[in-house]
């Protein structure tokens, strides 16, 4: 990790930040969604698995699939073991490089302990479905953001970021070991957001210019993603789980990036994706892959 990473957490952002994070995430992550009930479970899966849990950038689910999940079913709508709607790209990418059948449990607005379905009542469903066992090889847990916005942000007594990333950090490490108490052979990766900010710690919400994506100076999330990385570092080591760092791997693909892993508000010139404020396939392709190869 560079050392801009290490340092840049210190600083603490304006009220403002804090705001324009949580109507970044809020709207891109559709916070707050529930899962519809639990699929049927399948027979067991296969031996030697991995299970994919999360929230929103891993699941990444289009309006049909969402609302298939959320109200009722839809044609073309997709879901996956959880019930959620999701268009498995990512689970897909991990699976291909890890080499192991891959089932996804994710669902938009999971978190760790705040809103949704919680990264540990995925697990349970998985281990409930037969997909989460002793035969487990890996547990892919890609989620955090919806942990972090609320209690900044919409309150008149927001919580200190400091605070926010230790109570994150908790909830990772408590998330593992739970995890470890259903799959107790699987290694347990905690993956880390890819790169939002840029060098000056700007994001870039508007990009309507083909090469010209603008800067945003007023809204500052650099302090969010900071919380996020250290809490999942930190509650990863705590638990004896492996944090695998996608920092290095999207450096040159930050929101304000013209080969963006992470689309703007409003972006008329990233590459394919399905919601704004979330990954591009192309993101989502390398990141997953990246994991799985982990």
């Amino acid at each position: 990790m560079s050392r801009h990473h290490r340092t840049s957490g210190r600083h603490r952002a304006a009220p403002t930040a804090r705001r324009a994070l949580g109507s970044l995430l809020a709207l891109g992550t559709l916070a707050g969604a529930a899962a519809a009930a639990a699929v049927a479970p399948s027979a067991s899966a296969a031996p030697g698995n991995v299970v994919v849990l999360g929230d929103s950038l891993a699941a990444n689910p289009n309006l049909v699939d969402y609302l298939s999940g959320k109200i009722t079913p839809l044609p073309g709508g997709r879901l996956d073991g959880v019930g959620c709607g999701s268009d498995q790209r990512f689970a897909n990418a991990v699976g291909a490089g890890s080499g192991l059948p891959a089932e996804n449990y994710t669902c938009a607005g999971a978190s760790f302990r705040t809103g949704g379905l919680h990264v540990t009542d995925q697990a349970d469903r998985a281990a409930a479905q037969g997909a989460l066992t002793g035969d487990t090889r890996e547990v892919v847990i890609f989620a955090g953001a919806n942990d972090t916005y609320p209690y900044a942000t919409f309150t008149p007594n927001p919580m200190p970021v400091p605070q926010i990333r230790e109570n994150l950090r908790v909830a990772i490490r408590d998330t593992v070991n739970h995890v470890r108490s259903l799959a107790p052979n699987a290694e347990i990766k905690i993956t880390g957001y890819p790169r939002m900010t840029n060098d000056n710690r700007d994001v870039c919400l508007l990009n309507v210019i083909p090469g010209a994506p603008v800067q945003d100076k007023i809204f500052r999330t650099g302090e969010f993603e900071d919380a996020i990385q250290w809490a999942q570092i930190d509650g990863a080591r705590d638990a004896g789980a492996r944090f695998i760092d996608v920092k290095p791997l999207s450096w040159d693909h930050g929101m304000c990036s013209n080969d963006r892993w992470m689309a703007g508000l409003i972006d008329t010139t990233s590459g394919p994706r399905n919601l704004p404020l979330h990954m591009t396939d192309a993101g989502l392709d390398a990141v997953g892959r990246f994991v799985g190869e982990a």
